[in-house]
């Protein structure tokens, strides 16, 4: 299930698939949202690799579950421009933690950010 969080909005982030182990995330940057250089700020940019790494990891986890980031290590690539989109992957599941990727490209497909996270399975109390 994808849940907007209010967070997420806040910043114009949206998470538009989350499925097999798999999600896509779009930003649409403001004002808000930029550096100093009208790029959109780094912090933004960790955000939104968060939220991929995040929601790929829930959507291999039971119903009910979520997923809390334990460990995220991102690589700044390029400046931010635009409308950016990330893809998550989860790389391995297992019952306490997941392991999962993300990229963000821009509207042209250059990679802007790139991060691997480690996530804690938080499963529903029986």
């Amino acid at each position: 299930m994808i849940v907007q969080r209010p967070f997420y909005r806040l910043i114009g982030l949206f998470v538009m698939e989350a499925a097999d182990g798999a999600s896509l995330v779009r930003l649409e940057p403001t004002e808000d949202t930029a550096n100093s250089r009208g790029e959109v700020h780094g912090g933004a940019l960790a955000t939104m690799l968060d939220a991929a790494v995040v929601n790929a990891a829930r959507s291999v986890l039971p119903e009910g579950s979520g997923a809390a980031t334990v460990n995220l290590s991102v690589n700044y690539l390029a400046p931010g421009l635009g409308t950016l989109t990330a893809r998550g992957r989860v790389v391995r599941a297992g019952r306490s933690l997941v392991s999962a990727e993300a990229s963000i490209t821009d509207a042209s497909g250059a990679v802007v950010a790139q991060a691997i996270g480690t996530l804690r399975a938080i499963t529903p109390k029986a």
